[in-house]
């Protein structure tokens, strides 16, 4: 074999591989090309999918409406919060599967908390009903007495309900205090630990003695009952409800001072916390702290 016939071989062979490659190279952007298309039109779907819960969101707060003006407050503000995300996701780019992300993940966040205010609104809705029921009820009986002995009735009535308010007891003298992880005041979310909550139980020589349990509850501003590990459950007006904290009190008719505290596991947001304070099936005081 002479030297021009190996260099065409070496020349076919070269143009072969060449060929090879460049096949190969076309099919992997085919492919890559391929790949881009598709999850575009996943982010695309998703962008559209986030859109419509959100729009339906909204649509499910325009029927959700209490008697409650503090309640009803939160719902406008988290319908704000939809609109605002809806703004936000109508300026995203198709491309942008960051920010689409990180929309779809708040957007869970604004529907798990859709979800607490819908049960919250239906125990309202539930209580309000069955006493509704009960005060019909009430007067009904409360008509057919007055009917047979009505100054009797009348009298009976005027003095049960004077024992019953003069035996409630009352919390004064509350103070909040927000501690930071050395238990140093603060007002600053981001370094919040726990709060202290003190309060004087004035004394009423017309309750009863003994030991009973003090329940916190501590509601953050989108008005969810913050718990931790040592928080649990408690009876009001027959059905159970969330408490943050509790402190065991033995009281004996004279002003009784308490302490508790509530420590967070969690980061929480600034804003408005309601703290509301219960003792005998009541509530027997409330106040408020703000963090920034």
């Amino acid at each position: 074999m002479n030297s021009t016939s190996k260099t065409l071989i070496v020349i076919v062979i070269l143009e072969t591989l060449i060929i090879g490659w460049l096949l190969f190279d076309k099919f992997q952007q085919k492919k890559a090309t391929k790949e881009i298309s598709n999850e575009l039109v996943q982010v695309k779907s998703d962008k559209a999918s986030i859109e419509e819960e959100l729009k339906s969101m909204s649509a499910q707060y325009d029927n959700l409406k209490t008697n409650n003006k503090e309640l009803n407050r939160k719902l406008e503000e988290q319908k704000e919060k939809i609109a605002e995300t809806l703004e936000q996701l109508k300026h995203v780019k198709n491309s942008d599967r960051y920010k689409i992300k990180q929309l779809q993940d708040e957007t869970e966040t604004l529907k798990t908390i859709m979800k607490d205010f819908v049960k919250q609104i239906d125990a309202l809705n539930t209580e309000n009903k069955k006493l509704h029921k009960e005060n019909t009820e009430i007067k009904q009986n409360y008509n057919n007495v007055v009917a047979q002995t009505e100054t009797l009735t009348y009298l009976k009535d005027s003095l049960s309900a004077q024992i019953s308010i003069a035996k409630e007891l009352k919390a004064e003298n509350i103070t909040i205090l927000p501690l930071n992880k050395r238990d140093n005041s603060t007002s600053r979310a981001r370094k919040f630990k726990k709060v202290k909550i003190c309060f004087t139980i004035d004394d009423n020589v017309l309750a009863s003695k003994g030991s009973r349990f003090a329940y916190i509850r501590v509601a953050a501003p989108d008005g969810i009952i913050l718990m931790n590990k040592e928080s649990g459950m408690f009876k009001f007006h027959g059905r159970e409800i969330a408490y943050s904290a509790k402190r065991e009190v033995t009281y004996n008719g004279k002003k009784t001072d308490v302490c508790t505290f509530y420590t967070t596991d969690t980061e929480l947001v600034p804003g408005i916390y309601d703290v509301d304070i219960f003792m005998d099936g009541g509530q027997i005081g409330e106040s408020k702290f703000t963090l920034k």
